[in-house]
């Protein structure tokens, strides 16, 4: 029953934002009488939380690609690692946008929000330590400070120019993300 509210709640932000959401039509899409649906969750919010931390934990894991390269990285294989990313959060955008926008007034769903940026950056900033050991990342960049901008920068680019895109706006925004992080990590080291 959790899954098919879970089914139910993607369906939803498919046609209507979060808050527009309710529970009744959350249970009615789910095929289940509404006292269920508190069998199983609190409110909205509480099922919202149990999606976002599937997504989170999936899109952290897109990651991994980019942030275990070392010092033979190319452009190449850093757009790839950007892409996987990329990939991720868009096949769950809907989710991502449902997040956002709870995050702004639920602590809750603030939390895990957060958990996602502060994930992404500490692997950003092991990624840079480790470069600028390995002499693949530029030595004179503040590894944490660096590695907040990128996260910040990629997740807002990813929810504001990605998943709106068209597939040429796609491709134009991907190629300019891709120098971006390449010009600010890896080139100053070559």
């Amino acid at each position: 029953m959790r899954r098919q509210l879970l089914r139910a709640l993607v369906h939803s932000l498919d046609e209507e934002s979060f808050t527009d959401v309710s529970i009744d039509r959350l249970a009615e899409r789910a095929g289940l009488a509404r006292s269920t649906f508190y069998l199983h969750f609190s409110d909205k919010v509480e099922l919202l939380e149990a999606l976002a931390v599937d997504v989170i934990d999936e899109i952290v894991d897109a990651g991994e690609y980019w942030w275990s390269l070392g010092p033979g990285i190319t452009k190449e294989d850093l757009r790839e690692g950007l892409e996987r990313l990329a990939d991720a959060y868009r096949s769950h955008h809907t989710v991502m946008t449902a997040v956002v926008e709870a995050a702004s007034y639920d602590e809750r769903i603030r939390r895990h929000f957060e958990l996602l940026v502060t994930t992404g950056s500490k692997q950003i900033a092991d990624h840079i330590r480790k470069g600028q050991e390995q002499g693949f990342v530029a030595r004179e960049l503040d590894a944490e400070t660096t590695a907040g901008w990128i996260t910040w920068m990629s997740e807002r680019g990813l929810y504001k120019c990605v998943i709106p895109a068209d597939a040429a706006q796609t491709e134009r925004h991907m190629q300019t993300y891709t120098n971006i992080v390449w010009n600010t990590l890896y080139e100053g080291a070559r």
